[in-house]
């Protein structure tokens, strides 16, 4: 346990050193000028993050095979997975055990809420591979001086390339059933005896996303809202830069949102992106002709966003859900 806090601490103290590294590289205090000049306009950024919301919401909730949640508790319970997955130190694991834990508690199945939320988590990754590669496409045809493997594009690349083979890897499992046959072997090649409700609450869970990746229709309506999730991160982003004064095309804010995701994604064991997010958006900023201070204040914004989020989340948790407890 202390080896584990050790490392996450460490994880956590890396990302706020990269943090400062990049604050003080590229022009950070610059960067906090354009936003402390619109600061009383910032609180846009909360209903602009109501379409990602909304969509991610509603591509996890198309998963589900009956009506166990609406979709205001759908909003609710991914709003709160959200936060926790950037709050908590493990970061967007946690976030996505949070997800699973809510739900339970709301009256779904322990298998049908890990399936889907496992399954939209595919579909989040899926829909990530998509946009970035269609983005990748749009600089590498219109950006001469772009390579695929060359100075900071490297990073992009390697990411992007990175999270298509754990996709196709991650498809792979769900359909030859590997849990079902690592617990079916456990027992032939190990001491330890598992539980056999906890394995026949993995073995259902592995049938239940089993089952879930032959509904094709649903997954494939449930990818396109999560594309839709996407475009409506990069609409925050849009949202940002005219609260600030600055110009920018809406093919040059999906670029950057698809690609900030990919490296975070990439990064999913370094709390919150510390660091990871700050340097993607300078990154790709710089790719789609934005300066340094200009990107890192972007990306200040974002952080900025998740706060001005994420606080009344941890609030509606702790009301919502702490009353429910004290009730049963």
């Amino acid at each position: 346990m202390k080896r584990n806090s050790i490392k996450k601490f460490l994880l956590i103290l890396l990302g706020l050193l990269a943090i400062y590294w990049l604050y003080k590289s590229f022009a950070g205090p610059e960067s906090f000028d354009y936003i402390l000049s619109h600061k009383y306009k910032l609180f846009l950024l909360i209903p602009a993050h109501i379409p990602t919301l909304y969509f991610d919401s509603i591509s996890w909730k198309i998963l589900m095979k009956k009506n166990y949640l609406g979709t205001l508790w759908c909003v609710i319970i991914t709003w709160i997975s959200q936060t926790a997955g950037k709050v908590m130190p493990t970061g967007m694991v946690t976030g996505e055990f949070v997800r699973v834990y809510l739900s339970i508690k709301k009256g779904m199945k322990i298998s049908e809420a890990s399936s889907t939320v496992m399954g939209d988590l595919a579909l989040a990754s899926f829909s990530l591979v998509i946009i970035s590669i269609i983005s990748l496409t749009i600089i590498f045809f219109t950006h001469e001086s772009f390579y695929l493997f060359k100075g900071n594009s490297i990073y992009l690349t390697s990411s992007i390339i990175t999270l298509v083979m754990g996709s196709i890897f991650f498809c792979i499992i769900i359909r030859r059933r590997f849990l079902k046959k690592i617990l079916k072997n456990f027992k032939y090649f190990s001491e330890f005896k598992i539980n056999k409700k906890l394995t026949h609450t993995l073995i259902k869970f592995d049938f239940e996303l089993y089952k879930l990746s032959f509904r094709i229709k649903t997954v494939i309506l449930a990818l396109l809202i999560r594309l839709l999730g996407w475009i409506g991160g990069a609409f925050e982003i849009y949202v940002f830069f005219l609260i600030i004064g600055v110009k920018v095309d809406i093919f040059d804010v999906i670029i950057i949102e698809s690609f900030a995701g990919v490296m975070r994604a990439v990064a999913f064991f370094i709390p919150a992106g510390l660091g990871v997010q700050e340097f993607a958006f300078i990154v790709v900023g710089n790719f789609v002709g934005l300066s340094s201070p200009v990107a890192f204040a972007a990306a200040i914004g974002r952080r900025i966003r998740e706060v001005l989020i994420g606080i009344p989340a941890i609030i509606t948790w702790y009301i919502l859900f702490n009353r429910d407890s004290k009730i049963n």
